[in-house]
């Protein structure tokens, strides 16, 4: 063979290697619903005649094909569901916050479920998606848990749903799992979407977007994905409140991921020979997207201190700091400051 077909052998082999390779590459795939129509109506629909919160699971059973994902409605192969997505319209007059966590399904009840967000506000059309990391099998299908808290006597419900003849039928168990009714309801489709990767090494991470050595298994510390941002908190509070009375500051505080919120912080009582006095320090665990209420106490000596300060006109100011810290240890906090509301004197 000629010197220089060797050397164009040598060029083109590498190239050739890599295009089969590439043909081979790992891909994603949507599965559900393709979130093409808008919504006009609800499910786990429910009347009451006092408030309570209203428990159901529901499943895409048959969707036909001009409104289902290019995935079809089940895992086209083993994977990691890395993010889903909603659509939602119009509430029914009764829906108060309506939560919903994921679920892989195999008939009544659930394998596994992930968890628990609250749909946010938006205008009617709004697509909401979430952030997931659930392992899921080749022909599973998968749904939603859905909470509803009705506000009034009024009808309530999730308003994700597509209402038309013929166009799906739906799974529905009210209740908790194992324990639920079960029924069908036909001419729905539920505006629900997931997006699935591949998990070659099997180690629960989607190797797409999620794994950082797709072809190593386990999530030891040199392949694990590292989450090194730290929440998004909103506090809300009161500037002035009547802790000198009731013997607790109350902050109340969101957060875009689940973890640990916690508040701690002191009392000042201004002026010469002021006194600072600290608060006992409230923690409670917080879900993604959720919000906790968070009760300092002030000790019972300050508080008598505080009391007599106050009579003599002084200044008081607490300072709290309110933070929140995810499962991988990043904190985010900020710090505010709460005055004492005071009935004045007859």
């Amino acid at each position: 063979m000629p010197r220089s077909a060797k050397r164009l052998l040598v060029l083109v082999l590498p190239l050739l290697g890599s295009i089969l390779l590439g043909s081979g590459a790992a891909t994603a795939a949507t599965i559900g619903s393709n979130l093409l129509t808008a919504p006009n109506g609800s499910v786990c629909t429910f009347q009451s005649l006092e408030p309570e919160t209203h428990v159901c699971s529901v499943g895409q059973r048959d969707l036909t094909t001009g409104h289902t994902a290019a995935g079809g409605l089940v895992a086209p192969f083993d994977g990691v569901i890395v993010s889903w997505s909603v659509i939602s319209g119009t509430a029914l007059p009764g829906t108060g916050a309506v939560k919903l966590a994921l679920r892989t399904t195999w008939g009544p009840g659930y394998l596994e479920k992930g968890p628990e967000v609250e749909l946010p506000p938006g205008p009617p059309g709004t697509r909401h998606t979430f952030a997931e990391r659930m392992s899921i099998s080749a022909g599973q299908p998968f749904g939603l848990k859905i909470s509803i808290a009705n506000r009034s006597t009024q009808e309530a419900g999730a308003p994700i749903a597509f209402r038309e003849e013929e166009v799906g039928v739906l799974d529905t168990w009210t209740g908790e799992p194992f324990v639920s009714i079960w029924e069908t309801e036909e001419d729905a489709e539920l505006l629900l979407d997931a997006e699935i990767e591949p998990d070659a090494d099997r180690d629960g991470y989607g190797d797409l977007t999620q794994d950082i050595c797709p072809n190593r298994h386990g999530s030891g510390e040199y392949c694990a994905p590292r989450d090194r941002e730290g929440p998004v908190i909103r506090t809300r509070f009161k500037r002035r409140q009547a802790f000198l009375r009731s013997g607790a500051i109350v902050v109340k505080v969101a957060s875009s991921e689940a973890g640990r919120a916690w508040a701690g912080g002191r009392f000042q009582i201004k002026g010469p020979g002021g006194w600072t006095y600290g608060l006992r320090n409230a923690r409670r665990a917080i879900a993604a997207s959720g919000q906790v209420t968070l009760r300092l106490r002030v000790p019972k000596r300050a508080l008598k201190v505080a009391w007599a300060a106050s009579r003599e006109g002084r200044a008081i100011v607490a300072t709290v700091r309110v933070g929140v810290t995810d499962g991988a240890g990043n904190e985010r906090q900020v710090t505010v400051r709460i005055r004492p509301r005071i009935k004045p004197a007859r």
